[in-house]
């Protein structure tokens, strides 16, 4: 039975990346900080402690590690924090190569942010450069850090997109106004809202291991407007959405610089991803939402 190691795997999205995992017949190593289950590991990044026992076997790395970016607002502090729990995850993985002799891929969680937001009207693919802004080169550090294992393995990037799931990630926080009948675009309601559904991003990390597919990748189910979004997701939840926008000063005075996220967004791509002959089966936003609420 092979192995797999999930660094950063207590989180809702490494939880249902296990789940499927251990459904497909693989067995499933987690690194955590605090272990309470069998197939759980300690690590601790700050002391540079790690129990060994994790990598025994392991076949492939899967790092989803890092600070939530909405959680707080971007302070110089809080923009370290974001950066180096990436960033310190992914070294300190590197220096227990030793112990992965039978290591053949390392997937790393990405942003579709990378892209920059300067030109709303282009849609990016994997080949476009980095922005210029904190999150593009959040995330251009991010994947350079993951490249360190390409002297051992093949390496994967997983650009994600909004993750759709009912009950846990962005969604629950997206549809609670329109639940509460107070649903509206957000600042101009023209910028895009890239989203990828909770089953397809799991099963494309399914595929990156068992697949030789190799660089980084655009994992998106769809782009919408944000206005369309808010509507179909309305329409969805049978919730009238009639609300004046929310002017975009009142975000930026809330949130400072982290307003971006909200107020900004750009169009990507996937057909690198399907021309690896990987099947979404959520490419409309109706759909993916029609699946969740059903």
């Amino acid at each position: 039975m092979k192995t797999i190691l999930i660094a950063g795997g207590t989180g809702f999205t490494g939880r249902k990346i296990q789940s499927l995992l251990e459904e497909k017949g693989y067995n499933v190593n987690i690194l955590t900080r605090n272990p309470k289950q069998k197939n759980e590991f300690r690590w601790d990044l700050e002391q540079k402690q790690i129990d060994t026992k994790a990598f025994e076997n392991v076949v492939s790395i899967i790092n989803l590690c890092g600070a939530n970016i909405g959680e707080k607002r971007w302070s110089t502090k809080r923009k370290k924090e974001l950066l180096e729990s990436r960033i310190e995850s992914t070294n300190f993985l590197y220096t227990q190569i030793q112990n992965t002799p039978n290591l053949e891929s390392y997937i790393s969680a990405s942003g579709i942010t990378c892209y920059g937001f300067e030109d709303d009207t282009k849609t990016y693919s994997e080949e476009d450069p980095f922005g210029s802004d904190f999150l593009s080169q959040l995330v251009k550090e991010w994947e350079s850090a993951a490249d360190l294992f390409l002297t051992h393995c093949r390496v994967v990037k997983m650009r994600t997109a909004v993750v759709l799931d009912k009950k846990e990630g962005a969604l629950p926080k997206i549809s609670l106004p329109i639940r509460f009948g107070i649903g509206s675009p957000i600042g101009t309601g023209k910028q895009s809202t890239s989203w990828v559904h909770i089953t397809d991003l799991t099963n494309t990390y399914l595929y990156a291991i068992e697949n030789p597919i190799k660089g980084a990748f655009n994992i998106v189910g769809g782009n919408e407007s944000n206005k369309e979004f808010s509507e179909k997701l309305a329409k969805t939840l049978h919730k009238p959405f009639w609300f004046p926008n929310v002017p975009a000063f009142i975000l930026q005075l809330l949130l400072g610089e982290m307003s971006i996220i909200l107020l900004k967004g750009n169009t990507a791509s996937n057909q690198k991803m399907i021309d690896t002959g990987f099947e979404f089966k959520f490419l409309k936003v109706q759909d993916a939402f029609e699946d969740l609420f059903k």
